[in-house]
């Protein structure tokens, strides 16, 4: 039986401030919290030898959502910090509809005092980089085109096996041929 794709559930991620964390996500991002926890004394998870051996007994756990039934949520670690192996993410990436919603993005970001930096273009995609109150990496994307299972993005000329099997002659027949970050050579074929 095949697994059905859902979106992201949720990211987690950590926060030193969880009220600070909380005005921005709802605030600046509009992102409404959906789910507030406050997880018992004991940490409720720490028998399960699949999870990092971080002690989370007492912690608030918040979601705000993201869009499309996603979700972002952080973990409040207060003045302790999170431990290096403690199953947080390097960044979060939000999508934007079209370029246009992401020049709006950069310009309400900055109109709340984020620093955020250029229009990036990453072919598959366009982006612009921030981070959140915690130092998290955040990004907000917008698609060049419709990218799916039928119609790819590849990219990679020497994928990994796995990969490679399950592209099969897709990898052949859809494979573009250009050099990140130099525009004059996106969108050649092979």
């Amino acid at each position: 039986m095949a697994i059905p794709r859902r979106g992201l559930h949720h990211l987690a991620l950590s926060t030193g401030n969880m009220d600070e964390t909380v005005r921005f996500w709802t605030e600046v991002l509009e992102c409404p919290i959906i789910v507030t926890l406050h997880l018992p004394p004991e940490d409720p998870f720490a028998d399960l030898p699949q999870l990092p051996p971080t002690n989370l007994g007492g912690r608030k756990h918040y979601f705000f959502d993201i869009g499309n039934g996603d979700a972002v949520a952080f973990f409040d670690f207060g003045s302790e910090t999170p431990p290096v192996d403690g199953g947080f993410a390097h960044h979060v990436a939000l999508t934007c509809a079209t370029e246009d919603e992401l020049i709006e993005a950069k310009k309400h970001l900055e109109s709340h005092g984020v620093d955020v930096s250029e229009v990036v273009d990453h072919f598959l995609c366009k982006s612009i980089y921030f981070k959140d109150p915690n130092g998290i990496y955040m990004e907000y994307a917008a698609y060049s085109g419709e990218w799916t299972s039928a119609n790819p993005f590849l990219q990679d000329a020497n994928p990994v096996p796995a990969a490679r099997d399950h592209l099969g002659a897709k990898q052949e027949e859809r494979l573009l041929d250009f050099e990140a970050g130099i525009p004059d050579t996106y969108g050649r074929a092979s």
